[in-house]
């Protein structure tokens, strides 16, 4: 049986490789991503995502705790793929499986990359560095570390539909499709860049009509008609992020638009997103234009974070610049083809470019100016993790977000300000657990003084920066 192992382990050296590269990003990533969340450092985002996947296993389907109750998560995302995680829980029902389901899924995501490269290039130690790569990308492992999003997942489902798409494997392509679609509203609109892509380059009408049309309309039916419909105003809240001045978006100039693409702040954008990847992306045209939708999405807002590689909103676009990277580098190949170590020198630039900017900017406890608070759980963090086990799971809690990750296991459990004064508990932390700022939290340090004269809730517990607070005037469940 050994004998076995190792004669195909050696006749597959390539894939034992990247087994063990996606084991070990997922060990690594999931480590690191429960930690932070031992800290205190997780937030609002996972507790809608691990509320809901609780609710939905205990009667309340696809529904978390809104401003004043039980709300769809229409209301926020079509993130339907939470259903999809939801078995795992009845494996194991905590948030933390949620964190590697998330790390997995990210993981796994390397394996197409492996294989389209290795299709595209001819060779195995290509695909390799492709692999490698994308994992050391810094947004990658951001988007993995910051909370959950569906999206994350988009990366995986998104490289298997273009994959699928590139060896016409329809069947494939279209089962990864329908996972992609779950994953977030606008994901639909990459799709419909693949289909457009079968059309006019691959040169499959019949394929292309078809996935774009399919997309197309379920990027309407999401975004116009489902999520609107859970909405408070009747609209998706989105829109909010996209008016320039006191224009709206649909209003503004073609200049006004152009300005938003073309600023100091899209260059330097383009530069953080391009710099992982050597700009070896700038030559995988019109691949890179996959990207395209999700590109304008996050330039045309008014919200900065979407610009940044710390957060989640990267994630179909890397999709777009790892392919892009892979059809760049055969071009490359094909422009210099005379030059015999043309090959070796691009793997070397990606691999420098990949190592160099993970370095320096990554979430990776090796970041030299990484905030490396957030994966240190202090005692009074493992103090009031096991005093918040103790409230019955029948009791309504509003909390701080970084203190909510940990109470959402219940029907009701709401985030601050929100339901103060009517549920059971109240359970905040008195300081910011962000990346960077540990600063006080102004709106939690007027209620704790709130509270302090309120004779309706007892200070049950204060340990360090955590304080619990129990209301007496109604009975609480044992």
């Amino acid at each position: 049986m050994w004998r076995t192992i190792k004669i195909t382990a050696t006749k597959h050296k390539a894939e034992v490789l990247l087994a063990a590269m996606v084991l070990g990003y997922t060990a690594v990533m999931s480590i690191l991503a429960i930690l932070r969340h031992n800290s205190f450092a997780s937030n609002y985002d996972l507790a809608n995502s691990d509320q809901t996947i609780w609710n939905t296993l205990h009667g309340h389907f696809f529904e978390l705790s809104g401003n004043t109750g039980l709300v769809s998560r229409f209301q926020f995302h079509a993130d339907l793929v939470l259903m999809l995680i939801a078995p795992f829980y009845l494996i194991y029902d905590n948030v933390k499986t949620l964190l590697v389901v998330q790390s997995a899924g990210i993981a796994l995501a390397a394996i197409p990359v492996y294989f389209l490269a290795k299709a595209v290039l001819k060779s195995k130690a290509k695909g390799l560095i492709m692999a490698a790569v994308f994992l050391l990308n810094p947004a990658v492992e951001w988007a993995n570390i910051y909370d959950f999003h569906g999206v994350t997942l988009a990366m995986l489902f998104l490289l298997c539909t273009f994959l699928a798409a590139y060896k016409k494997r329809w069947g494939w392509m279209y089962a990864f499709m329908v996972l992609s679609l779950l994953t977030k509203e606008e994901v639909s609109l990459f799709l419909l860049m693949i289909g457009l892509y079968l059309i006019f380059i691959v040169k499959e009408k019949a394929q292309g009509i078809r996935m774009a049309a399919i997309s197309g309309v379920w990027f309407l039916i999401t975004v116009f008609l489902i999520i609107p419909s859970q909405s408070v105003n009747g609209q998706f809240w989105v829109w909010e992020w996209y008016s320039f001045g006191h224009k709206s978006a649909v209003r503004t100039s073609v200049w006004g638009l152009a300005s938003k693409l073309v600023n100091g702040e899209a260059w330097s954008y383009y530069w953080d997103l391009l710099k992982p990847f050597g700009l070896i992306p700038l030559f995988g045209l019109p691949w890179v234009l996959l990207a395209a939708p999700e590109l304008g999405i996050n330039l045309l807002s008014n919200q900065g974070q979407m610009r940044s590689y710390m957060y989640h909103y990267q994630s179909v676009v890397l999709v777009g610049l790892v392919i892009a990277t892979i059809f760049g580098w055969q071009f490359l190949e094909r422009k210099w083809q005379n030059y015999k170590f043309c090959g070796r020198v691009i793997g070397a630039i990606l691999l420098l470019a990949a190592l160099r900017v993970n370095y320096h900017y990554s979430p990776l406890p090796t970041t030299p100016s990484f905030w490396k608070y957030i994966y240190q759980v202090s005692d009074e963090d493992r103090q009031f993790e096991k005093l918040l086990a103790t409230i019955p799971k029948e009791a309504s809690v509003t909390a701080s977000s970084e203190v909510r990750t940990h109470l959402t296991h219940r029907v009701n459990a709401y985030n601050l300000p929100n339901m103060v004064g009517q549920t059971d508990y109240i359970a905040l932390i008195d300081q910011d657990r962000i990346v960077g700022d540990f600063e006080p939290k102004q709106y939690e340090t007027q209620l704790i003084g709130q509270l302090a004269q309120d004779k309706n809730y007892n200070l049950e517990a204060h340990i360090g920066h955590f304080y619990l607070y129990k209301r007496v005037t109604d009975k609480v469940a044992d």
